[in-house]
């Protein structure tokens, strides 16, 4: 995914977050709720995900996306995550 900057300070050509379900505890105290596009279950997200987005549950994710699809995590997410002592996904 090519990255970009907007005016918030954002990175702005994700197309897709792939979003942790409500249904789950939270990691993060100032963690976004917002609503899976493809099930409108509720998802969970951080703040400093672009700003255009769509947000997809992991669920979701795992049943539609295309074999071999690439994906990034952001640097934001990946000091989150080692910060709180979890191991930083590989796409």
């Amino acid at each position: 995914m090519p990255a970009g900057e907007g005016g918030s300070g954002r990175r702005e050509t994700a197309r897709i977050v792939i979003c942790a379900p409500t249904s789950l505890p939270a990691f993060f105290p100032d963690d976004l709720e917002g609503t899976c596009a493809l099930c409108q279950q509720g998802v969970r997200f951080r703040p400093h995900v672009p700003a255009r987005r769509v947000l997809i549950c992991l669920q979701c994710y795992l049943v539609h996306a295309e074999p071999g699809a690439a994906c990034e995590v952001l640097e934001e997410a990946s000091a989150e995550w080692a910060a709180i002592g979890l191991e930083v996904p590989r796409c």
